[in-house]
């Protein structure tokens, strides 16, 4: 009898023991599931930059959000990274420390990008200029791009718009001399309110004059 209960009292101590030796044998059955790396989700974010991240942006609307930069603009002071991002919900990157130089830009789709960049007459200056044209982004280029997806506005249409804000349209000689480098070619057209002077160019060097021509930039400049 001694060594039957000795035999029930080890056999009661294996019975309690057995799930913790079964949990070393199956660790992983355990303890649940193990990562190795991150999830997904943060492999994705850490492999895109914002801007590979960003919705595109449909040419139409992006023409009427910088329209509305553009009646927002009476001085230099207006065309500072934080009005650009108030009128147009584009987010601008900075890309030096004095806050000179900044650019927003992005995709319409997968041929065509944009951008709205400051210009300085000197470095260090603070910018009197900004720059909006739509980009060819293809790798390959050896045939021309479909415009449809940026002449979402053609000249006489932008006209139109920048007459209702109070611009008035300045012509400029066409073909005009330029010492030293021949002939300019087609000018663009230029539309005047106060100091702020916008300028439109044809997609392809089309003739601005041209009211169909499809509006491929924009230059907003401010005088001192």
């Amino acid at each position: 009898m001694p060594e039957q209960d000795a035999m029930h009292a080890t056999n009661a101590i294996a019975a309690r023991f057995r799930p913790i030796w079964l949990c070393v044998l199956l660790a992983p059955a355990c303890t649940g599931p193990t990562f190795t790396h991150a999830p997904a989700k943060e492999n994705a974010a850490m492999t895109h930059s914002p801007a590979d991240a960003s919705a595109p942006v449909e040419s139409g609307q992006l023409i009427a959000r910088v329209l509305k930069l553009i009646d927002s603009i009476h001085g230099a002071a207006d065309l500072a990274p934080d009005n650009i991002e108030r009128q147009t919900g584009l987010p601008v990157r900075i890309h030096s420390a004095d806050r000179t130089e900044y650019a927003a830009s992005g995709r319409i789709d997968a041929d065509w990008a944009y951008s709205l960049t400051s210009v300085s007459y000197r470095q260090g200056q603070a910018p009197s200029r900004l720059d909006f044209e739509f980009i060819d982004a293809r790798a390959d280029r050896r045939k021309p791009a479909d415009p449809a997806a940026i002449c979402a506005l053609d000249v006489e249409g932008c006209r139109r718009a920048l007459s209702r804000q109070g611009f008035e349209e300045v012509r400029l000689a066409q073909h005009a001399p330029d010492p030293g480098f021949g002939f300019r070619g087609v000018e663009p057209l230029s539309f005047v309110r106060g100091k702020v002077e916008v300028s439109l160019l044809a997609y392809e060097d089309a003739d601005p004059g041209e009211a169909r021509a499809c509006v491929a930039g924009l230059q907003i400049s401010v005088q001192s």
